[in-house]
């Protein structure tokens, strides 16, 4: 495999598509100036999704924040955080990762269990994760597979 994530220290990271951000990006600032134009400032509500769009872009940048959106790997399990929301992952309380196609794209869904007699819950990597998102489930797949070796 070809895409490997940033090092660090002694971690690995796996930061947001700054490609895939910067043009969605460019998208809200595109349809938010278009619809400051004079003809179309005269439909109602049209500024205020112009401001709307002009406030998303700056949103969507900024999970490009110094440590606001991310994963940060280890041998122990993987901190995932989420425009400074984050949550601690440890290896063995984690499934396989797999693909998931929603309505608005596709995302890395694992199983996380917290305890042995706990039913497993649902979870989800942040969006817009260094690129394709089967490499990323592919990377993190291994990544977990060889710490469960390790371990045993």
């Amino acid at each position: 495999m070809n895409w490997r994530p940033w090092k660090i220290g002694g971690t690995d990271t796996v930061r947001p598509s700054l490609m895939y951000n910067g043009f969605l990006a460019l998208g809200c600032l595109v349809l938010g100036i278009a619809l400051f134009r004079a003809e179309a400032a005269k439909v109602e509500g049209a500024v205020f999704m112009g401001i709307f769009l002009l406030f998303s872009a700056a949103v969507i940048m900024a999970a490009h924040l110094p440590g606001c959106t991310g994963i940060w790997l280890d041998k122990d399990g993987f901190l995932a955080r989420d425009m400074y929301k984050s949550e601690r992952y440890e290896w063995s309380q984690v499934g396989p990762f797999m693909l998931r196609r929603r309505m608005l794209g596709s995302g890395v869904e694992f199983p996380y269990r917290p305890s042995e007699d706990a039913d497993p819950q649902a979870r989800h990597l942040p969006r817009g994760m260094g690129g394709s998102t089967w490499k990323l489930v592919q990377f993190m797949n291994e990544r977990r597979n060889q710490a469960l070796a390790d371990e045993n």
